[in-house]
């Protein structure tokens, strides 16, 4: 029986379908934004909230094996302090910047020994012919015993000399700290890379999980009838393409791997997770940040240690103009001197003042090229300041980013995982409701899943390095 509907019933019935349509949607909206309310108040996600673990295991495969899934979880790992520690251990640049360490520190104590008393022996003998007029030649052997202790009491040019050598020592730790930063750094960057590789590989084996079991039902469908041979090929092309991605992201964990592994030379069976929450926390507020980034960050801190040794330059070589006072204790002893005689003995104690210059001006072109190296530091200075500046901006941005992204990508994926739910209920009672419907479920579950696992990645490399600028990630180290 056909039943056949006027114009004004038409529409009525779309305009009350609108009006439930809008309804639904509004409903939608208010409870995304009380979702999105209720999880800005708790702490970010952490990779364990999506693998219900802490460990996650590393199998060793080639790229384009089929049977590279998800493996149970060995009951040891190795986490994130062991991977730093043997970083540290066997880094390169660590070892560079500890000997460029050793040769300052081996500077300031050259310019303090100027500065302590020295002290120097003399002894000479030899055969000698002495004469004078009227009287015969007598040869003899000639002896002298000199000691000498010599302590400078003035002397402006070494003590600025001193100060500068400690001024290099200090640049010198301040850059030790930063190589230590950038290879911790490093090491949390890769761990969290293998960690995302990781659960997205696994999530892309589920994916083609799924969209091969949607495919075997086409296939049995299309044997009797029931289902277009078109359909069969759209679905194996929607498996094909999740095989690509599933290498592609084979290989994005095994460059992972083994970037993990050239820092540390560890090839670990598995990884206990990084966690953000073990991190030191950090002010909420840029302008807080920007502070802490100014006076602490270590690469600024030598930066500045370097003007001031061009500072301690520039005092040395002024101060050369200055005379040098000194105190001095001798003791001479001789023997057979000009002539043919007995031990002479001479002690003194004397106050020695010397003063010399260069009268072509050497040591003032000397001091105004230290004050030129010195312009450029600090120039250098205002430079890296201010892209310090720009960086922690940019750093504080993707952290509130990323916590947003949680946020929705969380809400995203229950959303497609109640589809994917609903399809393989479908599928397993041999009713499938649309196949499009089907297809656009799994892969939006997939992307909803991938986003997540690079949400929190991304949260956890950014907040370390918010606290790399700002001096802070030592606090994480071993």
């Amino acid at each position: 029986m056909k039943i056949t509907l006027s114009h004004p019933q038409i529409a009525h019935r779309l305009i009350h379908a609108s009006r439930w349509t809008v309804w639904a949607a509004a409903a939608l909206f208010v409870q995304g934004v009380q979702a999105q309310g209720t999880d800005a108040g708790k702490k970010p996600l952490r990779f364990s909230d999506l693998t219900q673990t802490d460990v996650l295991a590393l199998p060793a495969f080639e790229i384009g094996d089929t049977d590279a899934a998800a493996l149970p979880p060995p009951d040891s790992a190795t986490d994130l302090p062991e991977f730093t520690q043997q970083a540290l251990d066997i880094s390169p640049q660590l070892q560079q910047v500890r000997a460029q360490l050793a040769t300052a520190q081996s500077g300031r104590k050259i310019a303090r020994a100027d500065l302590l008393p020295s002290l120097s022996l003399r002894y000479a003998t030899g055969p000698e012919q002495s004469q004078t007029i009227n009287e015969a030649l007598s040869k003899h052997t000639y002896k002298q015993y000199a000691v000498r202790l010599t302590q400078p009491i003035f002397n402006a040019t070494l003590l600025n000399e001193f100060s500068g050598s400690r001024q290099a020592e200090a640049s010198a730790h301040f850059r030790l700290q930063s190589a230590y930063d950038n290879v911790v750094m490093s090491v949390v960057r890769s761990t969290v890379d293998v960690a995302t590789a990781r659960l997205v590989l696994d999530f892309s084996n589920i994916q083609l999980a799924q969209l091969q079991n949607i495919m075997t039902y086409l296939e049995t469908r299309v044997t009797v009838g029931a289902a277009s041979p078109a359909d069969l090929e759209r679905a194996r092309t929607r498996v094909l393409n999740a095989r690509q991605v599933r290498i592609e992201q084979q290989a994005s964990y095994r460059n992972a791997a083994l970037e993990l592994a050239r820092l540390t030379s560890l090839t670990p069976q598995a990884i206990r997770l990084p966690d953000v929450a073990r991190f030191p926390a950090i002010p909420s507020s840029a302008a807080q940040l920007q502070t802490l980034a100014l006076e602490q960050n270590p690469e600024i801190r030598a930066l500045k240690s370097d003007v001031e040794f061009q500072q301690s330059r520039i005092k040395a070589e002024m101060s050369k103009y200055l005379p040098v006072v000194g105190f001095s204790l001798e003791r001479d002893i001789s023997k057979n001197v000009q002539g043919t005689n007995g031990p002479h003995t001479d002690t003194r104690a004397l106050l020695v003042v010397n003063w010399a210059t260069s009268l072509g001006g050497k040591e003032y072109f000397q001091a105004e090229q230290a004050r030129s190296e010195m312009l450029v530091r600090e120039a250098k200075v205002t430079d890296e300041s201010q892209r310090l500046t720009q960086a922690i901006e940019g750093d504080h941005a993707l952290l509130q980013s990323a916590v947003l992204r949680m946020q929705t990508a969380q809400q995203e994926q229950a959303s497609a995982s109640s589809v994917v739910e609903a399809v393989a209920e479908q599928l397993r009672i041999g009713r499938l409701g649309s196949l499009l419907d089907a297809l656009d479920a799994s892969e939006r579950y997939f992307s909803a899943r991938q986003r997540l696992a690079q949400s929190i990645g991304q949260n956890i490399k950014a907040h370390a390095q918010i606290l790399q600028r700002i001096g802070q990630l030592s606090a994480i180290q071993p």
